[in-house]
């Protein structure tokens, strides 16, 4: 029987950490439900209706209590990371929606492309350039400004301060890295990768100019994309689709 395949969607590696992470939330708050449990079973038991007594429920009891405060703990750190990731995949998919409007004869999107320890978030494949997109979202009701000079990411804090962000260039020139290389050997064709991070709900200061990298919003990001003149053919851009397509498949029959 023939299998059927589908490609990865926006967001599903960060679905798949929420699941785990809501799962170890789960088991945090089982096991002081248990020995909780436990504990006023010894306590009943302790009245004189087995062989139970105090000293078996206050040691049942003290268990339980560390249970509770090392749960809660743990509760607290885990779902901070989650609130992290579900606010990442939010993002993940918004810009996903977006760029799916993009899609056409000589636009083919793709999302949630596995590496080694790390995905990429988006990737083009167009007539007017090969782009790996990762995205940040940031809440848009804060205003959310960052400075752009050509080789570091400031954000702008509120007292006119910079903050430097010296991960997301590196990250980006990784997964460039990386598509570049998968395209070399899969396709045989070596072509430039436009580098490009996608800061959700935030304003950036980069002098209107867009040169190693696209510093965007959602909404910048498609205008700029637009105004780029195609550079490459039609079967060029359908070779490396299809290796690109290769990357992100998946067997539901499996």
């Amino acid at each position: 029987m023939q299998h059927k395949y589908r490609t990865r969607i926006q967001g599903e590696s960060l679905q798949a950490k929420i699941r785990e992470y809501e799962f170890k939330i789960l088991e945090q708050v089982i096991f002081p439900l248990y020995f909780g449990i436990v504990s006023l079973f010894a306590w009943g038991l302790s009245l004189g209706w087995m062989t139970f007594n105090y000293i078996t429920a206050t040691i049942c009891t003290i268990v339980m209590l560390f249970f509770i405060i090392r749960s809660y703990r743990k509760i607290k750190k885990l779902r901070w990371t989650l609130d992290k990731y579900r606010k990442g995949l939010e993002g993940e998919r918004l810009v996903g929606e977006t760029l799916n409007q993009l899609s056409g004869d000589t636009t083919y999107v793709f999302h949630d492309i596995p590496g080694e320890r790390f995905n990429v978030d988006h990737i083009i494949v167009s007539t007017r350039g090969v782009y790996v997109i990762e995205t940040k979202h940031f809440d848009r009701n804060l205003c959310h400004e960052f400075f752009f000079d050509g080789s570091m990411v400031y954000r702008l804090l509120k007292n006119g301060k910079r903050f430097p962000c010296p991960k997301l260039l590196p990250q980006i020139d990784g997964e460039a890295q990386f598509i570049r290389q998968e395209i070399e050997k899969r396709a045989e064709i070596k072509l430039p990768v436009i580098k490009v991070a996608i800061l959700i709900g935030s304003f950036i200061h980069n002098d209107g100019k867009l040169n190693d990298y696209w510093l965007l919003n959602e909404k910048a990001f498609v205008k700029f994309f637009k105004a780029q003149k195609e550079i490459y053919d039609k079967t060029l851009v359908n070779t490396i689709a299809n290796q690109i397509r290769e990357m992100v498949k998946i067997d539901v029959d499996g």
